[in-house]
């Protein structure tokens, strides 16, 4: 069911600094101390290449080779197959019911955040910004966070107490609704739901979180600095 690569090369993980979806696999690796794995942009110069094509047809991050050259995409799926595969330092939180919920967080955070806030990076610039589809995502995106409230523990983390699976998919995503809010005027976005601003409030104290969350801030500066005029 997987791709493969040939030859015996140590594990690595193709990612990209930006993407939250490569965010959330790197946030697993360091949680769990696994630094026998290799994070590296895709060769041939980025996601579209012949190079990386080869290794994940997809084109797309995050994809893991493991050490035999098994190509595992799918930021969830590389999150288990690293629990699975490194048992020692677990993320899954212990009962059953917590362990539901932590898939639960990620699941409601992907199906309904992550769409409405989808149509938002393309209105940043004001002067080519349409406010219908602010206003419109602003409203979903809105809504969509009433129900990832809903479902937070109601904890320091996304689940109890400590660091789990579900932190590992939402410190990315609050990165990006965070960056919605101060560029769209709109500091209630997270504010305005309890449990939402005591988590991010907290999390970001949390070092293997401050890692993340450093990386995926400087990859957007870079993105968003002028380029200079040929």
């Amino acid at each position: 069911i997987f791709g493969s690569v040939q030859g015996d090369h140590p594990m690595k993980l193709y990612s990209v600094p930006l993407s939250p979806f490569a965010a959330r696999a790197r946030m697993a690796i360091y949680a769990k101390k696994l630094d026998q794995i290799e994070i590296l942009p895709p060769p041939g110069g980025g996601t579209r290449s012949p190079e990386y094509l080869a290794i994940h047809p997809m084109g797309k991050v995050p994809a893991l080779v493991t050490d035999d050259g098994v190509v595992i995409p799918e930021s969830e799926t590389i999150v288990e197959y690293l629990e699975d595969k490194f048992p020692a330092i677990s993320l899954r939180p212990e009962s059953a019911e917590d362990k539901a919920r932590a898939r639960l967080i990620v699941r409601v955070s992907e199906l309904y955040v992550t769409p409405a806030g989808g149509a938002l990076f393309g209105q940043f610039n004001p002067a080519t910004r349409d406010q219908s589809i602010v206003d419109a995502s602003l409203a979903q995106l809105s809504e969509a966070l009433v129900h990832l409230n809903y479902f937070l523990g109601g904890g320091p983390y996304a689940v109890g107490g400590a660091l789990t699976t579900a932190d590992c998919g939402l410190v990315p995503q609050m990165f990006f609704l965070n960056v919605f809010a101060q560029a769209f005027g709109r500091p209630d976005l997270l504010t305005s739901h309890g449990k939402i601003a005591a988590y991010w409030a907290h999390v970001q104290t949390d070092p293997i979180a401050q890692r993340v969350l450093a990386e995926v801030g400087r990859a957007l500066q870079e993105r968003m600095a002028p380029q200079p005029s040929a």
